[in-house]
């Protein structure tokens, strides 16, 4: 008798085991199983802003030639000197004139080891937020053949608050379109996580075309029109010469959930 209860209890005990389901598959697969992810979805937008130059900085080349290293050293010195009291005088600051360390090289003739000359080079970065101080500079390159403009880069003061602003511009569409799919579909959408896209700061093609213009002033032979070809490759419609271009991009990322479920 005790043998038959104990056979019923086997039976009974199979019976159970094979009613649960069985569960196979990898670790993945696996996880997924007992910890099922939630549904999310991925919101994309950009912003882009333009904004205007208020500072250049012109780079001035001074090159000094002469049979003895110490005289080419100082009147490259004197040059410089001089070009620093103009400066001075037409309302630039003394902070904004800034000279890099000079270079020599010595000039070979064709007979001998000894050298013939001594060249110095010396440049000279001028921080301007005037157009009348773009002229001056001009004058001076124009005035001494010693002297040379050798290139402009222009600059925002305003960098990080345009930075943040487009940043802003690109949540804020983000965000339209959350509201938009969650009046649409009858969702509530959290968000879980974000990623931003590099932040491009650039000058247009304006900015690029005003460099070739300062190029063509220091004897360089580029027009308006090649200037923006070869940065470009095709001559397209004008733009202002000081315009910087701020683009963000931003994801966010989230979770989908029944309005009931709020509820």
């Amino acid at each position: 008798m005790k043998t038959i209860a104990m056979s019923l209890l086997a039976v009974m005990f199979s019976v159970a085991a094979s009613a649960e389901p069985e569960v196979k598959g990898g670790p993945e697969e696996l996880r997924r199983f007992l910890h099922p992810k939630d549904s999310v979805v991925s919101i994309y937008a950009s912003a882009e802003q333009t904004a205007y130059s208020d500072m250049a900085i012109v780079n001035l080349v001074f090159t000094t030639e002469e049979k003895s290293l110490s005289q080419a050293l100082a009147n490259n010195s004197a040059l410089r000197a001089q070009v620093s009291q103009q400066l001075l005088a037409a309302g630039i600051a003394a902070d904004k004139i800034n000279s890099a360390k000079f270079s020599t090289s010595p000039q070979f003739g064709w007979f001998g080891s000894k050298p013939s000359s001594y060249k110095v080079i010396n440049r000279m970065a001028v921080e301007i937020s005037e157009e009348s101080h773009l002229k001056t500079l001009a004058t001076v390159a124009d005035e001494n053949a010693a002297i040379d403009l050798s290139d402009t880069s222009f600059k925002h003061s305003q960098k990080d608050e345009f930075n943040n602003k487009v940043k802003q511009l690109a949540l804020k569409k983000v965000m339209q379109q959350k509201a938009f799919y969650e009046s649409s579909l009858g969702v509530i959408l959290t968000p879980v996580n974000f990623r931003e896209g590099g932040m491009v700061r650039a000058a247009t093609r304006g900015a690029a075309m005003m460099e070739g213009v300062v190029l063509s002033a220091q004897k360089a032979k580029r027009t308006v029109q090649d200037a923006a070809m070869s940065y470009m490759g095709q001559p397209k419609e004008e733009a202002s010469f000081d315009e910087v271009e701020y683009r963000a991009d931003l994801t966010v990322d989230f979770k989908i959930e029944p309005k009931a479920a709020k509820n």
